[in-house]
């Protein structure tokens, strides 16, 4: 049973909210929730509880990235994804500010007083040390010191996030590189868990079901980071219950497709899953796509993929 959690979602431009509420809070995208984030938000949560506040991101949307470089396919989490995993980890508000002209033109003295002092009630902030803000990012872990002890604001400066094993700094930006090459194991690892696509399944051109091998069929979806064309073992949750199996994403040259597409074969699976909404959760790259000559060498193949999918989910022991 999914645990009936209370985080208050505010998306809005900065000029309409308004919580009164004291709030303990950090800023960023936090996009991927990784093992940084994640010890981020324990802090906070920690903090509510000394200080009898309430636990807040302030978190943007679009993305700045996605805002100045119009780029799509950027996001880890989709939204959804984002409020699902915050909520879970027990975090009271996710305020996304639209960021917009007009947020994007507020220095840094106005990012205090209109935002932090004027719609927030702030009363702790967290914040890495190289944490910029404001317009040409000139406000830094020095200005919002300055503005914190003339408002009898606690200030608290985050170390760091490190893997241990590699020594590389935890960030949104490895995770993204790990996904562009396929290293799916790394990505999670640094996620704490699974990178996922959802979608809804659409009707495909039935060709898996002719040839024994039925597929669930998504779209890639519009804003998350595209992951190399090839074969994967997967999870999947259905209407909450969890399904293993392989998923080929790609433009399927051997049939001549264009358009990439998310196909996922599940084991021991034949319900009819038209329109309902699944999660699909990454293990690892089986291999890349590539074009057979003809059916029967891509059956042999997707036999291989299936047998080393079953060992990689430990399928069947």
């Amino acid at each position: 049973h999914r645990l009936i959690l209370s985080m208050k979602y505010i998306n809005n431009s900065f000029e309409e909210i308004n919580i009164d509420e004291k709030l303990c809070l950090t800023i960023g995208n936090f996009d991927g929730i990784h093992k940084g984030h994640r010890e981020i938000i324990k802090n906070l949560i920690q903090k509510t509880k000394i200080s009898k506040s309430k636990s807040a991101i302030l978190s943007f949307t679009p993305h700045p990235k996605i805002y100045f470089k119009k780029q799509n396919n950027f996001m880890i989490n989709s939204q959804l994804k984002k409020k699902e995993i915050l909520e879970s980890l027990g975090l009271d508000y996710l305020i996304d500010l639209h960021f917009n002209k007009k947020f994007t033109q507020l220095n840094h003295l106005e990012f205090e007083d209109k935002i932090l002092l004027g719609k927030l009630n702030t009363k702790i902030i967290l914040i890495g040390r190289d944490f910029q803000y404001g317009n040409l990012r000139k406000g830094n872990i020095e200005t919002l010191r300055i503005f914190c002890e003339k408002n009898n604001i606690q200030l608290n400066e985050i170390d760091l996030i490190f893997d241990e094993q590699n020594n590389n700094k935890i960030s949104s930006s490895k995770i993204r590189e790990n996904l562009n090459l396929g290293n799916i194991e790394l990505a999670n690892k640094d996620l704490k868990r699974k990178f996922s696509i959802s979608g809804k399944v659409i009707k495909g051109d039935q060709r898996g079901r002719s040839i024994g091998i039925p597929t669930a069929n998504i779209e890639y979806p519009l804003n998350t980071i595209i992951i190399p064309y090839g074969v994967y073992a997967v999870e999947t949750t259905i209407d909450g219950n969890t399904y293993f199996g392989i998923v080929n994403f790609g433009i399927r040259p051997t049939f001549n497709k264009e358009k990439p597409i998310v196909e996922a074969y599940l084991f021991d699976f034949d319900n009819n899953i038209y329109d309902k909404n699944i999660e699909l959760f990454f293990y690892k790259q089986i291999r890349q796509e590539k074009k057979f000559n003809g059916i029967k060498e891509l059956l042999n193949q997707i036999n291989l993929d299936i047998a080393e999918a079953k060992k990689i989910l430990n399928y069947g022991n």
